[in-house]
């Protein structure tokens, strides 16, 4: 249980991070793309790698969908979400607000 804790946690806390600290260094919108893109390629190439190790290592039989869940699945479930959170962390710091008068 305590390995599951860790291995969505430190996913979790990198996206937050970094998607917070390219929103509030970067200008440009397209920058600000960087870091869900870079999260896309990574988790794509770590399936492609699970994909194509599995089957030298366990005799020829393809993956069952459960390690493929497990592995790149679950962190990058964790990455995707703490980019959300630190993009949404972002907006509701720096964002102007509206103070109404009345």
């Amino acid at each position: 249980m305590p390995i599951l804790l860790i291995i969505c946690l430190i996913p979790l806390l990198l996206g937050l991070i970094a998607e917070y600290l390219v929103c509030r260094r970067t200008k440009k919108r397209l920058l600000r793309l960087l870091p869900p893109l870079v999260s896309l390629l990574l988790t794509a190439g770590v399936a492609a790698w699970r994909w194509a190790v599995w089957p030298a290592e366990h005799g020829g039989s393809s993956p069952p969908i459960e390690t493929m869940i497990l592995i790149p699945g679950l962190p990058a479930c964790a990455l995707f979400l703490g980019l959300l959170l630190g993009w949404r962390l972002w907006r509701r710091l720096w964002s102007p607000r509206i103070i109404r008068e009345d």
